[in-house]
């Protein structure tokens, strides 16, 4: 007679096995130069649209560079492999450009200067990204100071672009789900990617126009205006997830789950893969739905009493506007008066509560939107 927990290992050992099948993944020790002449070939690609920026200090660059020179093990980068073999850097961002920016091989769009970070004026003298920069003292080898690699002896020269780093790859032929777990997962830079920021890392791959479409209309100036966000929600392309929930709630609102990422995902990736992907009509939705909203609305249309931004009111006021735009064209005292009803609303307040996220909260809460903006 088969048990309760004889029933749960093999349940167990099913969901091990049917994940494992949608992983194929590789390892191998590769010289640093070789990193270099990869990615001189583009066999190895860096995107900085989704590693944020390269953003280690001087001291953190240097301590590097002093660890290969000292034979310390450096922990393994991951790459993700594409149809064509070329490898995309998953983790391991400032460890790579701060060993390719070293030799003077980093380009251009990876050596700029950010205006601000995290609404902070960036210290320039602490966060420079040039090629062939100077070292400072190691906290091992003080004599590094000054040192670049024009001035570094040939030997050590010879040392650092022979030194060994694993590779954890992940092929080809894995899934887009196990590669955006990957991401999810394995990133380890001083800031972790968020769910946005990984979707445009794994869905670029297949096709870059949602990335482009999400991008573009991110620099809408009334949504900038609108939404208000601070530098780092932008750094994080929280931006660009408000839109791409406006794109997938509207179109696709049948298919949300309890999972709000999980659907994101996968309204993303049947996009990208879509044959008739109507980029051009999003675009034009999107950017009347927001002039409309622009021309009643301010800084505080998507915000709460506390002057915290809701997401649930950016979509249910967005939404609601877009799927009864008719009626607001040239109605600016309607939309006002219908913008103040759904923020004070009783029934959408309830479903934007804890657990908003939840399928039945997400399609009761657009329900009601659609009902105020009907009225």
């Amino acid at each position: 007679m088969e048990t309760p927990i004889t029933a749960q290992i093999e349940k167990l050992e099913k969901e091990i096995s049917n994940e494992r099948e949608r992983l194929s993944s590789d390892r191998m020790d590769i010289s640093f130069g070789e990193l270099i002449n990869l990615y001189k070939n583009q066999e190895l690609i860096i995107r900085p649209e989704y590693q944020r920026l390269y953003r280690w200090n001087l001291k953190q660059k240097t301590a590097l560079i002093e660890s290969i020179l000292l034979g310390i093990p450096i922990p393994p980068i991951f790459v993700a492999e594409d149809s064509e073999g070329v490898w995309e850097l998953v983790d391991g961002l400032q460890r790579v450009s701060s060993f390719i920016s070293f030799f003077g091989e980093l380009d251009d769009d990876l050596t700029k200067m950010p205006e601000e970070l995290n609404d902070e004026i960036v210290v320039e003298e602490d966060l420079r990204v040039w090629n062939k920069w100077s070292l400072e003292a190691g906290s091992l080898v003080p004599s590094l100071e000054d040192i670049d690699i024009d001035s570094l002896p040939n030997k050590y020269k010879i040392n650092l672009k022979r030194a060994v780093c694993r590779v954890e790859i992940l092929r080809g032929e894995s899934s887009t789900a196990m590669k955006y777990e990957l991401f999810k997962r394995l990133n380890s830079g001083g800031s972790k990617l968020t769910p946005q920021e990984i979707r445009n890392a794994i869905y670029r791959g297949i096709n870059p126009i949602v990335n482009e479409l999400l991008s573009e209309l991110s620099k809408n100036p009334a949504f900038l205006k609108l939404t208000a966000l601070s530098n780092q929600k932008k750094q994080e392309l929280y931006d660009q997830e408000l839109i791409l929930r406006f794109i997938a709630l509207l179109n696709n609102q049948e298919s949300v789950n309890d999972n709000l990422e999980n659907y994101l995902n996968h309204y993303m990736e049947s996009a990208v893969k879509s044959p008739v992907f109507d980029k051009v009509g999003l675009e034009k939705i999107f950017n009347e739905v927001i002039d409309i909203i622009h021309k009643v609305g301010d800084e505080k249309t998507f915000r709460n009493q506390s002057n915290l931004f809701v997401p649930a009111l950016f979509e249910g006021i967005t939404i609601g506007v877009a799927q009864n735009i008719d009626k607001y064209r040239n109605n600016d005292s309607l939309l006002k008066e219908r913008i103040n009803a759904i923020k004070i609303d009783s029934d959408f307040k309830k479903y934007s509560g804890s657990a908003s996220n939840s399928k039945s909260r997400v399609k009761n809460r657009l329900t009601r939107a659609n009902q105020i903006f009907q009225e």
